[in-house]
């Protein structure tokens, strides 16, 4: 008995001989790989002397596919607000990531998307008070047709973001009509950047993806789990500290720290003629795809006699930019201006929503964004003015071919 087990294999090695000499070929194989590569690499002069290479990648900011969680306001937007209420508002999206609810037809009549940021995406307002869906619903009891209305805004994007989303994620959803508007998030960028091609982390339109340089890649990721796996337990534990232990809804990192406080040189007419060509950029690719392109100019406060809410909002704004409150606010209707002229020069549709919406916080809760009463009348605006002035809903509809 004492010889037999002084004759066993003593460790793991020699009880499984195959799989360890199976594991130190696969290893010697990988080791040779990498050296191949790295040799390769050295003679081509595209040596990177790193194990994991940088990636880049178009940087589609949208909604997240088929998420259904909710958003609280931070403490911040409830501070610069006129009675926006601190609660859960319900977020959900479909499988393509448009903003839920929709009429989802199985073949509508016609299909309308809006794009733009915050301001279309109504997000601190109750999702069936949202404006893009109220259109859908005026619209179908107007003209008596199925007509499916996707919101397609997400908060922050500029027009340059919606020009990505237009040509990767609209297109192939064959709409009959995409409106489009912005200004605040292009002026805002413009003024800070100067260019819609910045490196800022979470506004560039190309995302640099590393692990071994920072930790930027790791918190992505980590981001994109939590938002896909538990947006709904995360978004219950923010409001469960909220009210128990009086946790503040923590507002959202400051895109624009590194600049803000610098005396800032702003060339007007640069920023509007750079707005001017991407409003025109949009237009021709809708016109090339078939699909009508409507424009909108922005709702706002922004006046010279600014209500205490919106004026404390503007000086917050002149103090880190150094650039006159006045100024600023030539310089945003200069760019409503901008949608105006541009829609007039190519003959497409302009809703001109900062005329016909008052100013006045009944309507918009900070300086740019509306409460219900506010998506309620534009709702009504809009389908209004598409009704009257655009061929798909007043008249015939053109012949439409594939995108």
């Amino acid at each position: 008995m004492a010889d037999q087990q002084s004759q066993s294999p003593s460790h793991w090695f020699e009880r499984h001989p195959k799989k360890a000499i199976l594991g130190l070929v696969v290893i010697l194989l990988l080791a040779a790989t990498y050296g191949a590569e790295k040799l390769l690499a050295y003679i081509n002069r595209t040596d990177n002397l790193v194990l994991f290479s940088e990636r880049r990648y178009i940087n589609l900011r949208e909604i997240l596919p088929g998420v259904d969680t909710v958003d609280v306001p931070p403490d911040k937007a409830v501070r610069e607000s006129d009675d926006l209420v601190q609660k859960p508002y319900r977020v959900r999206t479909d499988a393509r990531g448009f903003m839920l609810p929709y009429n989802r037809y199985e073949k509508p009549d016609l299909t309308l998307i809006f794009l733009g940021g915050s301001t279309v995406a109504c997000i601190y307002v109750e999702e069936e008070n949202r404006f893009p869906y109220l259109v859908g619903n005026l619209l179908s009891q107007k003209t008596g047709k199925k007509i499916t209305s996707i919101n397609s805004g997400v908060g922050g994007n500029n027009s340059l973001h919606s020009l990505n989303i237009l040509l990767n994620k609209i297109i192939p959803a064959r709409p009959d009509v995409v409106v489009m508007m912005h200004n605040i998030n292009d002026l805002v960028g413009l003024i800070y950047d100067r260019t819609y091609w910045s490196n800022n982390p979470t506004r560039a339109a190309i995302v640099n993806f590393s692990f071994y340089k920072n930790l930027t890649g790791l918190k992505a990721l980590s981001t994109l789990a939590r938002d896909m796996y538990i947006p709904n337990l995360h978004a219950a534990t923010r409001i469960l500290s909220h009210k128990i232990f009086g946790k503040k809804v923590k507002d959202p990192d400051d895109e624009f720290a590194a600049i803000r406080g610098k005396k800032l040189t702003v060339d007007h007419a640069v920023i509007v003629d750079e707005f001017k060509k991407n409003l025109n950029t949009f237009i021709n690719i809708c016109r090339a795809r078939r699909i009508t392109p409507v424009l909108m100019t922005q709702f706002n406060r922004y006046k010279a006699d600014p209500d205490p809410k919106v004026l404390k909002a503007m000086q917050g704004f002149e103090s880190d930019s150094k650039i006159p409150i006045i100024e600023f606010i030539e310089l945003y209707a200069r760019f409503n201006d901008a949608i105006r002229e541009v829609g007039k020069e190519n003959g497409v549709v302009v809703i001109d929503l900062a005329a016909l919406i008052p100013q006045d916080k009944q309507y918009i809760y900070d300086v740019v964004h509306l409460n219900t009463r506010g998506s309620r009348l534009a709702a009504q605006l809009i389908s209004e003015g598409l009704y009257k002035q655009v061929p798909e809903f007043s008249g015939q509809r053109p012949d439409k071919t594939d995108p």
